[in-house]
């Protein structure tokens, strides 16, 4: 193999992790805005001011990111369909064009990490219990890494705790996930073998 080949497709292949990684910063900070602004709508119909959105970023991430990379991302999912860019007087508003479960994720992990920031802990833990049947393990699989990809311990197989409120998020993990039926939210004061999960949260 051509040295300089490898090195140049090595070079792409980073360059094409970070542009994933931006927009999935971008999209994450979109979605929160959203949820932030008002209530946990599920059509989103307002605007986002595009200053806003890089704020957020800096405040999610505590780095700046190029406005010139930040732009080009915007109106390749524009290009896709995923949003609305419009220009108005020195502002460019942003128009979602509806959830989809990609934008929610991303919106939902920031989210909880937010909550895990910024608040303290009162000793409770939220549970989510699931009985998804076997017939549909791949939605049961799915909720799984959803769960664990937006912060969430796993306590046993079909149980994952939170140690901070997050009832409105459920509502949106059950819609994203076409599960309500099988999902039930509980708070404990306290659970047998917390030890782990305190010390998954840093709160030993």
């Amino acid at each position: 193999m051509n040295p300089s080949s490898s090195k140049a497709e090595k070079k792409k292949n980073n360059d094409d992790f970070k542009h994933r990684e931006l927009r999935e910063i971008i999209l994450s900070a979109i979605g929160l805005s959203v949820l932030l602004g008002g209530t946990f709508l599920i059509t989103p119909n307002f605007p986002i001011v595009y200053s806003g959105i890089l704020k957020l970023i800096e405040e999610l991430t505590t780095k700046k990111i190029p406005e010139a990379k930040a732009k080009r991302v915007l109106k390749n999912l524009e290009k896709k369909e995923i949003l609305t860019l419009e220009k108005r007087g020195d502002q460019v508003l942003v128009y979602l064009k509806g959830w989809n479960s990609t934008i929610l994720k991303y919106s939902l992990r920031s989210l909880l990490d937010l909550k895990k920031k910024e608040k303290k802990w009162q000793g409770k833990w939220f549970l989510v219990i699931f009985d998804v049947p076997e017939i549909q393990r791949n939605k049961r699989n799915y909720l799984r890494s959803f769960l664990h990809y937006i912060g969430f311990y796993p306590y046993q197989q079909s149980v994952y705790v939170f140690p901070y409120e997050c009832e409105d998020e459920i509502v949106l993990v059950k819609k994203i996930v076409e599960s309500a039926k099988y999902i039930s939210y509980v708070v404990a004061e306290k659970i047998e073998f917390e030890d782990e999960a305190k010390r998954h949260f840093g709160l030993a």
